[in-house]
């Protein structure tokens, strides 16, 4: 009995080869060394957008500090009942800014100070609040503030303050607040908030 002519008959042997082979070497090296790039490109892309993120978060925080730093302040100016930037008490290590009286007449006074070994602190400067009490406490305030003088416009009022923390106090009731927040070692981020005293003055 005749076999029926086998659907491979008349094709040669190197192409029935060629069909059925799996991938050469090269070709699984080749495929392997891009895969690793493709791998490799997005897994950097990846990288830099946790980076850009983790960023953006931490420079929100801090404006966020610098923020809440000049609300206290702002709270301290508007219930005061006299606020200057004459006669700050001098304080070895701490360069004064301005001082107030609060309704209750006690003294405070804001000062700058270069960051202190204390770990907790982030410099380069920090921004401390004394209150002239019994006991008398010192604290800080804000940290990570820049070493440079705020560039904010003037009011016209008098002037106090070069190291990251400027008042302008204009007739011992309008008074401009300018702070300059370190983000990072390269950038910087400026703020700046106004107050009207409305605490009473006291007759002489």
């Amino acid at each position: 009995m005749t076999q029926p002519p086998s659907s491979k008959a008349g094709f040669p042997r190197s192409f029935l080869r060629s069909t059925t082979a799996g991938f050469t070497l090269p070709e699984l090296l080749i495929a392997s060394v891009i895969l690793g790039i493709v791998i490799a490109m997005a897994g950097a892309g990846l990288i830099n957008i946790w980076d850009a993120d983790k960023r953006n978060t931490t420079e929100a925080e801090r404006q966020s500090e610098l923020n809440r730093a000049l609300d206290f302040i702002v709270d301290d100016i508007k219930s005061a009942q006299s606020v200057s930037t004459s006669g700050v008490p001098i304080r070895s290590g701490y360069v004064g800014v301005f001082k107030l009286t609060t309704a209750n007449g006690e003294s405070v006074a804001y000062y700058t100070a270069a960051k202190s070994t204390n770990l907790r602190w982030r410099g380069p400067r920090v921004v401390y609040r004394r209150e002239f009490g019994s006991p008398e406490k010192v604290y800080a305030l804000v940290d990570a503030i820049a070493n440079v003088p705020p560039t904010c416009p003037s009011n016209g009022g008098d002037q106090a303050g070069d190291h990251g923390l400027r008042v302008f106090i204009q007739d011992e009731i309008y008074v401009k607040i300018c702070l300059i927040g370190q983000l990072n070692n390269s950038r910087t981020v400026m703020l700046e908030t106004q107050a009207f005293r409305r605490g009473v003055t006291p007759l002489p």
